[in-house]
């Protein structure tokens, strides 16, 4: 191992057997400086909304009295600001689901189908000039023409990635058709394990607070290697036919999907690999779950009937608390000089108000910011969601006056 001043300074990757690991900035090597800190941000996009009644407070101010899938997130509240009525007004209503995809951008063009550029990827136009991915788009099931959420600044779609394998060998530079990696895939070893003699050969130069940020990285890539393994065991197999009136439909985990893509997400954040990541959990059919079956877009257009709403709360309260996991889980990882959460931005939100009555107006946001004065519950009845939009543009350095249809910026971090 060369010492660190022949070291690449801005990124270090440990190779072997054609995989590459992009690690974390490491202060030893002379990658971490006192005025670094990116901002970043991760957007998360719920298709199908969720239960409103049990998310949003009915009072403004502060989570004294929160509704049960808002309590899921109170390790947060904190740095949470909760915005509730908000409006898509150039939303054309079009047939279904298809009005969906204007979410991120605050418009919809049902005649040309192209949209104008999505939140997400004016940001990454910002931030992501200084990192291998400007960004990345996952979704977490498969992908339909009215689950196309980020546009980019000609109002083309940007491609989504809904294969965790997949996602997992793009940040790592797993060549798929490597043949050792094949061989290292089919023994059911990790890939780590063809470049851990060269990290603990760096380990040398490290100081102990570098060494223990190497090792809780490596540790997390390797969980998230065997998410992703486990998953594309069983998506290679066929699939067992049950005698019930769901007969043939095809079982997935909402839970593990939404979480292993946080993970990734999480992962890809770390590693600077970019600074923008946008997730969605799209219209889903057929789910299983260790404790509840049945059809996510079924349970969401629940006509108010108390057994598929309980359902229904059940698969939302898992995905919140992985969202909250993740959180967490950025709260405890550094990046630079300072936690991962204190450097990233995120924005969930829903493509409908309520998919029970198909409407997209009375829009959710949830921010997620360590810099916030405030924090609590603002109904904005009828305001355009992209005020809240432009808000977020511009403190991510934008000079620009208007986004979509925006009539003014709110303020994020008051």
């Amino acid at each position: 191992m060369k010492n660190s001043s022949t070291i690449v300074k801005r990124r270090t990757f440990l190779t072997g057997a054609g995989v590459a690991l992009l690690l974390p900035r490491l202060e030893s090597l002379g990658q971490v400086s006192a005025a670094e800190s990116p901002r970043r941000l991760l957007t998360i996009v719920n298709h199908l909304s969720f239960y409103q009644p049990e998310l949003i407070p009915q009072q403004d101010g502060d989570f004294e009295q929160s509704p049960s899938l808002l309590a899921d997130l109170s390790d947060h509240f904190k740095h949470l600001k909760v915005f509730s009525g908000l409006d898509n007004p150039a939303v054309q209503n079009g047939f279904g689901h298809t009005p969906c995809v204007g979410i991120l951008s605050g418009y919809f063009n049902k005649l040309h189908r192209r949209n104008r550029i999505s939140i997400d990827q004016a940001i990454a136009n910002l931030i992501g000039n200084d990192t291998r991915f400007q960004s990345l788009v996952f979704q977490a099931g498969e992908n339909l023409n009215f689950s196309q959420i980020s546009w980019d600044k000609h109002g083309l779609p940007v491609h989504q990635l809904d294969s965790p394998r997949k996602i997992f060998n793009l940040l790592f530079q797993v060549d798929e058709n490597e043949q050792t990696q094949q061989q290292i895939l089919a023994e059911n070893r990790s890939i780590l394990d063809v470049v851990l003699r060269q990290a603990k050969s760096m380990e040398k130069q490290l100081n102990a607070k570098d060494r223990a940020k190497l090792d809780e990285y490596l540790n997390s890539v390797r969980e998230v290697e065997q998410s992703v393994k486990r998953r594309a065991y069983w998506a290679d197999r066929t699939k067992p036919k049950v005698d019930y009136k769901l007969e043939g439909f095809d079982r997935k985990s909402v839970d593990d999907y939404v979480g292993t893509l946080l993970d990734l997400a999480v992962l890809a954040l770390e590693t600077d690999s970019t600074r923008a990541v946008t997730i969605q959990i799209p219209f889903w059919e057929g789910f299983k779950e260790p404790d509840i079956t049945g059809n996510y877009h079924d349970l969401s257009h629940h006509g108010q009937k108390p057994e598929k709403v309980k359902k229904l709360l059940q698969l939302e309260h898992g995905i919140m608390n992985r969202i909250s996991g993740a959180l967490t889980t950025m709260k405890e990882r550094t990046a630079g000089n300072q936690s991962l959460f204190d450097q990233t931005t995120t924005l969930l939100t829903a493509s409908m108000g309520s998919a029970n009555a198909h409407n997209f107006d009375d829009l959710p946001a949830l921010v997620f910011d360590s810099r916030m004065k405030t924090s609590g519950h603002w109904r904005r009845k009828d305001v355009p969601m992209s005020n809240l939009y432009l808000g977020l543009l511009q403190q991510f350095g934008s000079q620009e006056d208007r986004f979509g249809e925006s009539s003014a910026a709110f303020d994020l971090l008051s």
